[in-house]
């Protein structure tokens, strides 16, 4: 693969149609989506260009790209799995018709999804406000400990605490709620 065209003062860099294919081909093995996997490739090729005057020389030029693309794919699977899945509400149309997309979950699905939402929602009544507004901020918005905390005016620690109790709680209820 040819080497990337540098100018001397690292202010101009031209990647290549290839580096950019080996990229999307490095991001499609780990993420094993087409979508995500054009969205990885432009993230990992900003990455690139933004730390270009970081590549030292000491190795391939394609062996330094495949590491920022692999990382930058693992990151988004890592922030694929932290956002909880949507909660889906009934389809509320006048005399349409509702065609589910491929991979949508059936009404059933749809439903008990609800009733376990509801479920958490009752649970969390029980530990109070300090413990449920955490919960919903973490597992239902998807915000991180550190934006809690900054929300909220509380140490990362005590976000952290707080809501590894709340799940804990939350999970207790739910399975005494499904063994009754």
């Amino acid at each position: 693969m040819p080497r990337v065209k540098v100018d001397a003062n690292l202010k101009k860099v031209q990647f290549t149609a290839r580096e950019r294919e080996f990229v999307y081909g490095v991001a499609l093995k780990y993420l094993k989506d087409e979508e995500d996997a054009h969205d990885v490739t432009q993230e990992a090729m900003l990455l690139a260009y933004r730390h270009r005057e970081k590549f030292r020389g000491d190795s391939r030029f394609t062996t330094w790209l495949y590491r920022i693309a692999a990382t930058t794919a693992l990151m988004h699977l890592r922030k694929q799995r932290r956002r909880p899945p949507a909660v889906q509400t009934p389809f509320d149309g006048d005399d349409q018709t509702y065609e589910p997309a491929a991979g949508t979950p059936s009404p059933e699905e749809q439903s008990a999804s609800v009733q376990t939402f509801a479920s958490c929602e009752r649970s969390l009544g029980k530990m109070g406000e300090k413990y449920g507004s955490i919960f919903r901020m973490r597992f239902v918005e998807g915000y991180t400990e550190e934006e809690i905390a900054e929300r909220l005016g509380l140490n990362v620690a005590t976000v952290k605490t707080r809501a590894y109790r709340a799940r804990t709680y939350v999970r207790r209820q739910l399975e005494h709620e499904r063994a009754a």
